[in-house]
């Protein structure tokens, strides 16, 4: 006998149709209409209320091991669950950096320890890894930075990421490029030092368009002579958008994601936030998250992913040189969502697209995404109609902070299911 999910409304064929679900063993084992008389020993009632699958956060730094005041894998696992996340996939850029087999076992043997939702794991590429990522186990993709950012996997030069694509499309692996070009940052990093542009608000006439859609450019030309799988992260800017749109059109296996951050904020919020907006690549213009708005509607932004990134508040509070770049966000992704699904900018049906099927697909996780009969019970409850205000200092998160602080959003998480268990919230 399983848990029985009385009750509830689920996403089948565009349509919400009232449904009885029958969890046994962590799997969905039955899903019936009402009143079907489906066995159990224990059984809630969901009220009406609409059951998703649990989004999978296919980009998040759970900073283990290396940084762990500003994250572990209890709070950020915990920050999730409460977020409706109930996948993620943690970056390679710690301390030490990801880019070895034993490297990438350590930080599962942390994760089994500390976390409550599913995980996965990127592999770091890097200058000298190769024979690593040849032979590399149990890793979800190749993470390539080609701009400066958090860490030391930095890979500019362009007959190494050639290489680095060439064994990822032996390996039939996707690559992840951290596409912003690193020497027009430093250019403009010395300009900005020059005229003293010591304030969050100058960080995107550091991090520009152009830095975005050069990079971008640039891993589109070295993708089309080998033909890999390559994804487009944190995606910012019309003019990177318009290029991924272009390379989809030739049918080139090409995806990319977008932020909450850069769909809900832009760079007019960095004069009041500070540092508590830098994030890399930076804030745009509202024509930007427009932009970026068109490409959910039209299908050509295939992710929305967190690159939830917590610092703490006292290493935002540096001097604008000195501060990190990042934000957290995994707490806050759905219910952004959620309020924008009721603003009828886009579907629960696309929701459910960008965050659990879509990064599903691309990193097999073949039993995750759908609510179907032998997939994982990895479930969310969601109420449409609840209101709640994002807080400081009421966070999951570690660093305890957001961004999006005092936001008033209508939609929330009611309870959420991992592998078939309930996990308070």
């Amino acid at each position: 006998m399983g848990l029985l999910l009385d009750n509830c409304l689920v996403l089948i064929s565009n349509k919400l149709l009232p449904r009885q679900l029958l969890i046994e063993r962590g799997k969905i084992a039955e899903i019936a209409e009402l009143n079907a008389s489906l066995p159990s020993m224990k059984r809630i009632d969901c009220k009406g209320k609409i059951l998703m699958p649990g989004l999978i956060d296919a980009h998040v730094h759970f900073r283990c091991p290396g940084a762990e005041h500003k994250e572990d894998w209890g709070t950020g696992s915990r920050a999730a669950v409460v977020g409706g996340v109930t996948t993620v996939i943690d970056m390679p850029n710690n301390n030490p950096s990801c880019t070895t087999q034993e490297r990438l076992d350590e930080k599962k043997r942390i994760a089994e320890k500390g976390s409550v939702c599913n995980f996965g794991f990127h592999f770091g590429a890097s200058n000298d890894n190769l024979e690593d990522l040849k032979n590399v186990e149990g890793a979800a993709s190749f993470k390539v930075f080609m701009g400066s950012s958090t860490g030391n996997l930095l890979v500019t030069d362009g007959e190494k990421l050639a290489e680095i694509f060439k064994v990822a499309k032996l390996r039939d692996a996707v690559v992840l490029v951290h596409a912003e070009a690193e020497d027009i940052i430093k250019k403009n990093t010395e300009t900005a030092k020059a005229e003293n542009w010591n304030h969050a608000k100058y960080h995107n006439k550091i991090r520009t368009n152009e830095v975005e859609s050069r990079a971008i450019d640039r891993a589109l030309k070295i993708q089309e002579g080998i033909g890999n799988k390559l994804h487009i992260c944190h995606l910012s800017t019309k003019e990177g958008l318009e290029l991924v749109r272009q390379a989809k059109s030739e049918g080139r296996p090409i995806t990319c994601e977008v932020t909450p951050h850069h769909l809900f904020l832009d760079e007019s919020v960095t004069e009041s936030l500070g540092n508590f907006a830098k994030m890399n690549p930076s804030l745009k213009s509202k024509e930007d998250v427009e932009a970026l708005w068109k490409g959910i509607a039209d299908g050509t932004i295939n992710l929305v992913a967190t690159d939830h990134a917590p610092h703490t508040r006292a290493e935002k509070e540096r001097p604008y040189f000195e501060a990190p770049s990042g934000v957290p966000g995994i707490e806050t992704m759905l219910p952004l969502l959620l309020d924008a699904v009721n603003k009828e900018r886009l579907s629960l049906q696309r929701v459910a697209e960008l965050c659990c099927r879509n990064p599903a697909k691309l990193y097999d996780f073949e039993s995750k995404g759908k609510i179907k009969v032998g997939m994982d019970a990895d479930l969310v409850l969601i109420d449409l109609g609840k209101e709640i205000i994002v807080k400081n200092g009421s966070l999951q998160t570690k660093c305890n902070w957001s961004p999006f602080a005092t936001w008033k959003l209508k939609g929330a998480v009611e309870r959420v299911f991992v592998a078939g268990k309930e996990i308070k919230i």
